[in-house]
């Protein structure tokens, strides 16, 4: 939100920029599917996952009995950790023109909710990926990707993300194959946007090193996932906030705050890769 030089910074203001900020910048967060979980009042939430561990179509000879079969449940309960952040707007930055200042402020406080939520749903993705591909060579290519591509669709899911990591990033611009293959063609070399490539919306993650994460020592990482089943993001309260007056300070706090929780179901509807 732009802040005008009439305007006063509110509570409004404030949870408003953070939401706004928060939601605009999913990366992670959206290889998640959203689960609104507001109205369970409690500090759990279970819910249940079909298997799909149903038996297969037999042929049966004549009068034999057919055999029956019936998926399992499995029972996931997830429990919400608070995520707050605070702003103190003094008198005297209300009478003295500081607004400006005080609207950095508000905005950083938006980047820091955001870069929060999106470690949190980094880490579980990346504590519950079980396999990995790539040659690890040192350098992410085309063929690197068809792998990992290959790997998530031979467990019968339909991969619709691809995340690398800026070293990867790096790599696949200079890549022919990728720049063919890409939405845009060798355009992509010249704009620096990648868009998607075979069904994969292409995302750029500036903060992790992913192939580090996983022993890759400097090295190209990505991420490939089937955001319809690889897990959820559940949203007990989303962005709220509370105003309090510091008396003794002479200023009015403005804290913002959620409830989310992030859960993997079928890790194996994801894939790491190394290049």
């Amino acid at each position: 939100m732009t802040l005008k030089v009439q305007d006063v910074i509110t509570e409004d203001f404030v949870r408003d920029t953070v939401e706004e900020f928060v939601e605009e910048d999913l990366v992670y967060r959206d290889a998640f599917a959203q689960i609104d979980a507001s109205s369970i009042g409690s500090n759990a939430y279970q819910f249940n996952i079909a298997q799909d561990d149903m038996g297969r179509v037999q042929v049966v000879p004549e009068g034999a009995e057919v055999p029956r079969h019936q998926t399992t449940v499995k029972e996931v309960l997830v429990t919400f950790d608070k995520y707050a952040g605070e702003i103190s707007i003094t008198m005297e930055a209300q009478q003295d023109g500081l607004l400006d200042m005080k609207a950095r402020e508000v905005d950083q406080l938006a980047r820091a909710m955001d870069e929060r939520l999106n470690f949190e749903a980094f880490k579980t993705l990346r504590d519950n990926v079980k396999t990995s591909s790539g040659d690890d060579n040192g350098t992410m290519t085309f063929g690197d990707i068809r792998d990992g591509m290959i790997e998530v669709r031979q467990g019968d899911y339909s991969p619709d993300m691809l995340i690398l990591d800026l070293e990867a990033y790096g790599d696949l611009l200079t890549d022919d194959n990728f720049n063919r293959a890409t939405e845009g063609g060798d355009d992509v070399v010249a704009t620096g946007e990648i868009g998607q490539i075979a069904g994969l919306n292409v995302i750029v993650d500036n903060r992790h090193a992913i192939g580090t994460e996983f022993g890759d020592n400097d090295g190209p990482g990505a991420f490939i996932v089937d955001t319809e089943y690889f897990g959820y993001e559940l949203t007990r309260t989303g962005m709220d906030s509370t105003e309090y007056e510091d008396n003794e300070r002479m200023a009015d706090n403005v804290q913002v705050f959620t409830r989310r929780s992030w859960k993997a179901i079928f890790d194996d509807a994801a894939v790491a890769i190394t290049g």
